[in-house]
């Protein structure tokens, strides 16, 4: 069976966004959508971090990942060859055949091409079901928003959503969490820290909490969270504003239902935010976009292997004929990216904000025989009219920058004239709706 997804990785300790690290938007984006088994995809910049400048001594990461490109004839031959003698001959005798086989699998996939290894890659049976969760856009575990430092192994809370047990606990900003269960993070990863965090609903997860200088423990019982859901505001009198945090099965739904209550609110105008956006599902991020767009415009084209094709607006639009303003920023990502773009093109939206991510791949999901699943590039997007903007970014058409921390900051205020004076981008794009720009 094949999913396509679309990511990018945001990192919700109740919400893990796979792109590369594996948000498979992000990540990480993608043709995304991930149905109960038939195709999903994926985009989204599982934001991986970039790559460290290569020093005159020092290999670059694309080069420490490439294989040699001389001919390997005969390679099934040579293949075996390799494999007895690791069972043979190898230092450790605890390797086995099946660990051979999975590290061929995987290396398969993150070597087979360099420029795509943060995207590509071998899935287990546990990955697979928190990554098929989260396009659901609900997950077990105490929905804390958090992001990671691996060298202090030090867990920063951005927020918590709305409602989950993470801020009844009274876990925000800028508290950091030291210890998961009495367990320490240095030298780990964010996946480890987002996997010790969720697990079975009813139990409870002991947090050691850096409060300002005290070390206190907040003990949190964990939930079903559902996350990522649409939010609106309205601002300066008549101007709607929507946040889309991602893109999954409840976002096509969850948006059409709140521009239908800003329609009947006769609002002027709208602003989307695609701010920290990671991507998501690349079906649910077109059917989001057939919410604002004409019946029947081309959202975005796919180009795959061997052909490109126009993927139309299914949807019958809930808002139309309202001027649009799109917020992006550096972490808007993958579906967040191909949104701003159809909004752009399609309905002559102005992007406010920041440069985006950069990451206009689609990747495919298929289920192996044993459980696994393998993730791969299986087609780069393009806006409407053709335009590509991977590894380097949609440029906003109006640039204001804004610390990602004042960002978080300004999206926790629900007073909208106090979120208005808190948000310099948002103030922003106002300005021009009301200017007729």
């Amino acid at each position: 069976m094949s999913r396509t997804l679309h990511f990018s990785i945001v990192a919700l300790a109740a919400v893990w966004n796979m792109a590369g690290g594996d948000s498979c938007s992000q990540n990480s984006g993608d043709t995304t959508g991930v149905s109960p088994h038939p195709a999903a995809t994926v985009t989204g910049p599982l934001a991986a971090a970039p790559a460290a400048t290569a020093s005159a001594t020092t290999m670059s990461d694309e080069e420490d990942y490439a294989v040699p490109s001389a001919p390997f004839t005969d390679a099934q031959r040579n293949f075996d060859e390799v494999k007895k003698t690791l069972l043979s001959g190898y230092y450790d005798p605890s390797i086995t055949e099946e660990a051979l086989y999975r590290a061929a699998v995987a290396g398969m996939l993150e070597r087979v091409d360099p420029a795509m290894r943060k995207w590509n890659k071998l899935l287990s049976p546990d990955d697979l079901a928190e990554l098929q969760r989260d396009l659901q856009g609900e997950i077990v575990g105490v929905g804390v928003k958090i992001s990671f430092d691996p060298a202090t192994g030090y867990v920063d809370v951005l927020g918590a959503i709305p409602g989950s047990p993470a801020e009844k606990a009274g876990l925000a900003a800028p508290d950091k969490i030291v210890t998961v269960d009495g367990k320490l993070y240095k030298g780990l990863t964010l996946r480890d820290v987002v996997f010790d965090i969720r697990g079975k609903a009813g139990d409870t997860v002991k947090l050691s909490v850096l409060r300002g200088d005290k070390l206190v423990v907040v003990p949190v019982v964990r939930e079903k969270v559902v996350f990522d859901m649409v939010s609106e505001l309205v601002v300066d009198g008549d101007v709607g504003y929507v946040r889309i945090p991602a893109f999954n099965a409840r976002t096509p739904d969850g948006l059409a239902a709140v521009l239908s209550d800003l329609v009947a609110k006769k609002v002027r105008g709208a602003v989307v935010d695609l701010r920290g956006c990671p991507g998501g599902s690349f079906d649910d991020a077109v059917a989001a976009a057939s919410e604002m767009l004409p019946a029947g415009a081309v959202v975005a084209n796919l180009k795959k292997r061997a052909s490109t094709e126009a993927v139309t607006s299914k949807r019958a639009p809930v808002m139309t004929g309202i001027p649009l303003a799109v917020l992006v920023d550096h972490a808007s990502s993958s579906s967040a990216e191909l949104v701003a773009a159809a909004l752009q093109e399609g309905d002559h939206a102005v992007l406010v904000g920041q440069r985006t991510y950069g990451k206009w791949t689609v990747q495919m999901i298929d289920d192996l025989p044993n459980g696994y699943a393998m993730k791969y590039t299986s087609g780069l997007f393009q806006s409407p009219s053709g335009r590509s903007f991977q590894g380097v970014g949609l440029p906003p058409d109006v640039e204001v920058d804004m610390p990602a921390t004042a960002v978080d900051a300004a999206e926790a205020i629900t007073d909208p004239v106090k979120r208005l004076e808190a948000d310099t981008q948002l103030k922003t794009a106002v300005a021009m709706l009301r200017s007729g720009r």
